[in-house]
């Protein structure tokens, strides 16, 4: 079991879709919302002003030089978003799939870029921070959204200033700092599934322009979204998340600022439930042929519709994290500026699937886990800031994180599938059991200088340059194999030990030209790196225990952004082509062995363009499009003794064609009040999940609508929305798994529907 242990067409849909721009949904933040409204308040709409701090510093977004989306707090309250995935599909050229349902870690895919090893050791291609802290760990990415200032989305290679991690782009997560004003916020949810959604706020002086506190905390529980039939057991895809945030900020002289923020997540619940395709227990390729399975009852999904399952048990995720998060600057004088910050976070995660989805045991219990997970970042930077020409901004980082992974796996253990499943381990015993459990240590280092020179008050330009150390070391690695009567019968691996050091450099060099004040055009060459890694899929023999190379991305690109009629339009736009090395993959060898291995070489061109518009003042139109040509080279294949040959194939995970429509309408004017309208609808195309281009396992292109009524004023809010309007039937994630004689699939939530209120005080 490789990756799961790691873990109508583009032209009509277009025409569709700019037929239905009238009708579309919230408008993104980065169009129309200044950073940091005031309560209640309405946003400019239009204006492009939103301040952001993509490069380490306060800009407004249509100066900026990088192809960022980025959605205020009062866009993701529209949305009712309580995850990054909410959003990040309205950014052009962005999709997010899920492994291990929507409980679970995801995986985000920027211009084609993504994982296809989810194990929890690793780190993803796609850096998510989180108040300027990066997360290196995938347990530590689920932080649920809630109490934010925005989330800024960044495509592309982000090496220089976001360091390693970010070879297609990059997350960044702003939560609301305290202020000196005492205020707060209240908001119930309640909707189909039983779903319960608690969320609110309170900040407060505690020396008044000195120091303040601001307390936030979420609740979500429903009850399943994907039915199960079999008697006496819940449904599956619960949710089932709590999490807290405390904040201080301190600010005693005018020169100097600190935010100390505490964070808890716990998410638990019955968790996800794999969708069982392509059933063929008597396929050739099962590792056991000529079992019983397919004569077992349930084990062909008889009688269940799209969002029904049946399933001989209900198991659960663990995810656990608690962090501190302390952020200062000290303006050393006015044109110089020293920041720290300081991440630490602790936490585990442990998941047990049923990953057939039958009432049979075909292929489950899966256990992932990781435990005793620690990480700490210590990142320090200078910035200038003088009237001059020339600025620059420095930095040195030191991360470590360290954690016990591992993986428990049981495959064709049901008593019922007969003596051909009668392996051998034990005398009595059925099926086949592998499992494995190891420590992780990483260190990082890295530098980086980044330097902007003002040519004329026109034309400007910037370079930089980052170098990155990075060691990875393993211990205590322990395999073994065997069957449902004893798991551990055999011991295959013992103690094994291993590391490696992996250095980087990566440049960026770049020109902007604003030929009117209200265009900006752009052109650069951005690198980026994902660090080495270790193979955490090793079970048989101590060979599987591979390290792959680091992956890198070069981009080049062309872009431009602009604010036409007085404001009333905003159009940005980019063009690029990114060179992709050794993107790091879990393959399956001769002798049953699953080594992580690297594709030498892959290449994606593309387009994309966001375009919003407000005719009138009650009304704001968006459209986002994303057009990618994501290919392995013509002569790529996978290192290693398999020389897998993936020339020419669609890179896994990556859509060639994304479209995205959002809007927002002022239906009327009531008592100092607004009755709103919201509606959103993206589409996607075909996406295959493995590197093989296997047309079981992808999904055809599909579209997701949602849309949101609610009566807004600066005291309350009261709204009804709906997400998965028309009901989508579609696949996040897809695996072959046919040696088990199934397709292991992940469905996207079926349609659900909640009314909603909001106090302000």
């Amino acid at each position: 079991m490789t990756a799961r242990l790691t873990r109508g067409s583009a032209r009509s849909a277009l025409a569709i879709s700019l037929a239905l721009l009238p009708l579309a949904a919230p408008s993104k933040a980065y169009a129309q919302e200044s950073a940091e409204p005031e309560s209640g308040a309405t946003a400019a709409s239009g204006s492009g002003d939103i301040i952001v701090t993509a490069q380490r510093r306060e800009q407004r977004l249509q100066d900026v030089p990088v192809a960022i989306s980025a959605f205020g707090g009062e866009s993701i309250e529209k949305r009712q978003a309580v995850q990054i995935s909410d959003l990040i599909t309205l950014s052009p050229n962005s999709q997010v799939n899920y492994p291990f349902g929507e409980g679970g870690p995801p995986n985000f895919v920027i211009r084609g870029i993504s994982s296809t090893d989810y194990s929890a050791n690793q780190s993803k291609p796609i850096a998510i921070y989180i108040d300027e802290g990066i997360r290196g760990l995938s347990t530590f990415e689920t932080m649920p959204l809630y109490d934010v200032e925005r989330v800024e989305v960044l495509r592309g290679p982000q090496g220089t200033l976001y360091g390693k991690n970010a070879t297609g782009g990059a997350v960044n997560i702003v939560t609301k700092k305290p202020g000196f004003s005492t205020e707060g916020y209240v908001t119930g949810s309640y909707g189909n599934f039983n779903r319960v959604r608690l969320q609110g706020a309170l900040q407060a002086p505690l020396i008044q322009d000195v120091l303040a506190v601001r307390v936030a905390a979420l609740y979500v529980h429903d009850t399943g979204v994907l039915k199960n039939v079999t008697p006496g057991l819940g449904d599956l895809d619960q949710t089932d998340v709590f999490s807290f945030r405390a904040a201080l900020q301190f600010e005693p002289a005018d020169n100097f600022e600190a935010t100390l923020r505490f964070n808890h997540v716990r998410s638990g619940g019955r968790n996800y439930a794999p969708f069982a395709g392509n059933i063929d227990f008597n396929d050739p390729a099962i590792l056991f042929p000529g079992n019983n399975l397919s004569n077992l009852p349930g084990s062909n999904r008889d009688g269940l519709g799209f969002f029904e399952t049946a399933t001989n048990s209900t198991p659960e995720r663990t995810i656990r994290s608690n962090g501190f998060n302390l952020i200062m600057n000290w303006d050393a004088s006015d044109v110089l500026r020293l920041t720290s910050v300081t991440t630490y976070d602790w936490g585990k995660w442990v998941d047990i699937g049923d990953d057939d989805g039958l009432v049979i045991e075909a292929d489950d219990p899966i256990v992932t886990f990781g435990k005793d997970m620690k990480q700490f970042v210590q990142d320090l930077r200078l910035a200038t800031s003088f009237d001059g020409p020339f600025n620059v901004q420095a930095g040195l980082i030191y991360t470590y994180d360290s954690v016990n992974a591992g993986f428990d796996y049981s495959l064709l253990t049901d008593p019922g599938c007969g003596a051909a499943c009668t392996f051998g381990f034990t005398p009595t015993g059925t099926g086949f059991i592998q499992s494995n459990s190891f420590d992780q240590k990483r260190r990082s280092y890295a530098g980086y200088l980044r330097g902007d020179f003002e040519i004329t008050d026109t034309l400007s330009m910037y370079g930089g340059v980052r170098f990155s150390r990075d060691k990875v070391a393993v211990s205590n690695f322990n395999a073994f194999l065997g069957d449902n009567v004893d798991p551990v019968a055999v011991p295959t691996i013992s103690n094994f030990s291993d590391r490696r050091t992996f250095n980087n450099t990566s440049f960026e060099v770049g020109a902007n030209w604003k030929p009117t004040e209200d265009v900006l055009l752009y052109a650069s060459m951005r690198e980026g790196y994902r660090s080495g890694a270790v193979n955490a899929q090793a079970f048989s023999d101590p060979s599987e225990i591979t390290f792959a190379p680091p992956e890198t991305a070069r981009t080049y690109e062309f872009g431009f952004k602009s604010t036409l009629l007085d404001r009333a339009l905003t159009v940005n736009g980019s063009l690029f082509q990114t060179d992709y090395k050794n993107q790091q993959v879990v393959v399956t060898e001769a002798g049953g062995l699953f080594p992580l291995r690297s594709i030498s070489g892959a290449r994606v061109r593309g387009f994309e363009a966001d375009i919003t518009a407000r005719p009138v003042d009650r009304v704001t139109l968006g459209v986002g499009v994303g057009v990618l040509d994501p290919k392995y080279s013509d002569d790529a294949t996978v290192s290693g003794s398999s020389g897998i040959d993936v020339s020419g194939n669609q890179i896994s995970n990556a859509a060639k064609f994304s479209l995205n429509l959002t809007g927002d309408f002022v239906l009327a004017e009531i008592n100092d009040g607004t009755v709103d309208l919201n509606l959103d609808g993206t589409y996607t195309s075909r996406v295959f999940f493995d590197i093989a281009e296997t047309a079981n396992v992808s999904q055809s292109g599909y579209w997701v609508a949602n849309a949101r009524l609610a009566y807004n004023t600066d005291r309350f809010s009261v709204g009804a929305g709906v997400k998965n309007l028309f009901n989508e039937k579609y696949f996040t994630y897809g695996l072959g798994l046919r040696f088990a004689g199934l397709d292991y699939l992940i469905r996207g939530t079926p349609r659900t529907y909640s009314v909603d209120a909001t106090i302000r005080f």
